[in-house]
Order: C-alpha cells, then sequence, then structure tokens
C-alpha cells in the first residue's frame, strides 16, 4: 500500500488508483526525460491531478503506453511518504 504527500494537497493520498494521461505525455529530448499528467483516486472517490516531472527516459524514440504506467510509478516515488 502507498502513500503520497505533494505539496500542492493538503492530504496524504493513501493507496490510490493512478490513472495515466497518455495523451499528455512531453518528451524533452535535450534532458532524456518526460513529464505526464497522472489523476490519482482514492476509495472515498477523491480525485488528485498531478503533473510529474522530470522522469527519465532511456528510449525517447519510443516511450510508448505500454510503459507509461511504470514510468508514473517511478515518477510517483519521490512523493512517496
Amino acid at each position: 500500500m502507498a502513500t503520497y504527500k505533494f505539496p500542492q494537497f493538503n492530504a496524504e493520498i493513501v493507496d490510490p488508483t493512478v490513472t495515466v494521461d497518455a495523451n499528455s505525455i512531453s518528451v524533452h529530448a535535450l534532458r532524456n526525460e518526460i513529464s505526464l499528467n497522472v489523476t490519482l483516486e482514492t476509495t472515498n472517490a477523491k480525485l488528485y491531478g498531478v503533473l510529474l516531472e522530470n522522469i527519465q527516459a532511456d528510449n525517447l524514440n519510443y516511450e510508448g503506453e505500454a510503459n507509461l504506467m511504470e514510468k508514473a510509478l517511478e515518477g510517483l516515488n519521490k512523493y512517496k511518504v
């Protein structure tokens, strides 16, 4: 069970369902990084939208939808409490 804390929210988000917006991916080629939007939903139906930035990407030619969740979870790691 993961718990996240973001500076913009005055709450700890406990064990959310994470959804990645595949249309929001931004590639930063010079830094080999991507950014993407995710939504975190809790069991009490609270929704939190978060932009995850500066996620390391090894293959900028193909960061397809198949591994977006993996990249999102990598980006969320810095917000774990």
